[in-house]
């Protein structure tokens, strides 16, 4: 079904005019030649029908860039040069693009590929396009709609969901088309816990029922699906079984896919006998950060999020929001910073009503992390970009702040490049050296731990502790449950209300 054959593929250098595409890490251009960077060497990968191969590897090893190559994209649509044989189902999809029906892809930032105005509709399109007879199309949409959760948001706008939903919604759209094989991007990525369930849940089935899946990962819950591995490393596959992959740790950690929890550093700055804490709430006496009353909040497509939600945070806590997808989490964290207004209610930022005030005079007290890295990204130039908010917010030693940023985060290498041309390790990167450059009393992050793989996970880890230490604001919206158990707090959301708001048990035991 797959058969790859001695294949290297290498994208255009981003500062030669041209702009490579996939999921690849081009800091280190020293190992490429002035003009090209391999981002795979001699690889070879052969799959018959109904096979279950997981491909793991770090950040901008190549892993999207296969998934690419396999469904025609690359280097087609993307630039680059490629060599060897690409075949699947017998067709070689570097001549020409697979036959419809073959190949269904999801992207590993599934916003990308969902363009209808409805979620009903977005899953139709696929069939409309087949031709497959209007009496069929019903009953596959709603069947799509239940196996993925999707009922109740089948009238909702694609851009209105969550991005897990959007995940669930990109999976059920190529799903519903039954195609031969599934190329898989981080299926699990951005994901609540009950959504990887059922999305592993789905995934066991179509293996069962005969699909043909590739999946990449950096999730071991999603690499046990599959009895094959590969590692990718260096631009090179070298396969393996699962359980001989999985179980050595060492070798993960040195690939950068994972970062052991007992390597993680201490998050706690306060012990749980701080009056920040008392009753498992914060005491009136403490300075509150952030201070919301009744604050009401619905969508303009009629979506009601908050109904009369009160929420104080003291400064110097951590705070950690956990939810299901769509449960307001990204919609709370929009209105600490004024991009969202409240309908009723007031939201306060260090004393300042967010409703009077400008996102530009409110990103002096909060900085904010986007779910989507790409969603915050605009410089011609990473440099360019740590560089605007310092600078129209005149704050002091803007040279002095962006050059710190970009050492503190690696980034000092790729200063000149353009943001859309890094991998998404590396613009979640430029994101928080952003917020380093501002230094704000609050930050806000939303999933900032997505798509991250090991070395990701202790640059952000190592930098928390860092904002910790400095006596920083830190709320962040996440689906990690041992991340969020690191904080001073966790505040769980439901359907917009605070349902439950408690000390971990790592706070109240230092860890």
């Amino acid at each position: 079904m797959i058969h790859i054959d001695h294949v290297d593929f290498a994208y255009p250098h981003p500062l030669t005019g041209q702009t490579g595409g996939g999921n690849t890490n081009i800091a280190d251009v020293d190992s490429a030649s002035a003009n090209t960077r391999t981002v795979l060497r001699d690889v070879s990968l052969q799959m018959e029908s109904g096979d279950v191969v997981v491909v793991m590897g770090a950040t901008g090893s190549g892993k999207s860039t296969l998934c690419h190559m396999l469904a025609g994209l690359a280097p087609r649509y993307t630039g680059g040069t490629v060599s060897g044989m690409v075949r699947v189902a017998g067709h070689d999809v570097v001549a020409a693009l697979p036959p419809v029906g073959t190949i269904g892809c999801v992207f590993q930032d599934a916003a990308t590929q969902v363009f209808n105005t409805t979620v009903e509709d977005e899953i139709a399109w696929g069939l409309e396009s087949l031709a497959v007879h209007p009496g069929e199309i019903g009953p596959r949409v709603n069947d799509a709609l239940a196996r993925f959760g999707l009922h109740e948001v089948q009238d909702r706008p694609p851009w209105a969901l969550s991005g897990g939903q959007q995940k669930r919604l990109a999976l059920a759209s190529v799903w519903v088309m039954r195609p031969r094989v599934l190329l898989l991007d981080e299926p699990l990525g951005s994901l609540d816990p009950e959504g990887r369930v059922e999305i592993l849940d789905t995934l066991a089935a179509l293996r069962q029922e005969g699909t043909t899946l590739l999946l990449t990962t950096l999730r071991p819950q999603a690499a046990r699906l599959a009895p094959r591995a590969a590692l990718l490393a260096s631009a090179s596959l070298a396969e393996t079984d699962t359980a001989t992959l999985l179980a050595d740790e060492a070798q993960l950690y040195r690939a950068g896919i994972l970062y052991p929890q007992n390597r993680w550093p201490d998050l706690h700055r306060m012990p749980a006998s701080s009056p920040l804490y008392r009753g498992g709430s914060p005491t009136e006496e403490a300075t509150i950060a952030v201070n919301i009353t009744g604050l009401h909040y619905t969508y303009p497509n009629g979506t009601r999020v908050f109904q009369d939600l009160e929420l104080k945070i003291p400064r110097g806590q951590f705070v950690a929001l956990v939810g299901a997808n769509g449960a307001g989490k990204t919609t709370l964290l929009r209105h600490l910073n004024g991009l969202l207004r409240p309908a009723a209610g007031h939201v306060h930022v260090m004393g300042l009503d967010t409703a009077r005030h400008t996102v530009g005079n409110l990103a002096r007290q909060v900085g904010l992390l986007f779910q989507r890295p790409e969603q915050q990204l605009f410089g011609a130039t990473v440099r360019e970009e740590i560089t605007y908010g310092p600078r129209h917010l005149r704050l002091p030693d803007v040279e002095g702040r962006v050059m710190r940023a970009l050492v503190r985060f690696g980034l000092h290498s790729v200063a000149e490049y353009p943001p859309a041309t890094l991998s998404y390790g590396q613009q979640r990167a430029i994101t928080l050296a952003i917020l380093d450059a501002l230094a704000t009393p609050i930050i806000a992050l939303d999933e900032p731990t997505v798509g991250l793989d090991g070395r990701g996970w202790e640059q952000f880890l190592t930098w928390l502790v860092e904002q910790r230490a400095a006596g920083v604001t830190v709320i962040l919206a996440t689906h990690d449950l041992m991340l969020a158990a690191q904080a001073d707090r966790i505040i769980t959301l439901e359907h917009g209300r605070v349902i439950a708001d408690e000390i971990p048990v790592c706070s109240l035991t230092g860890g």
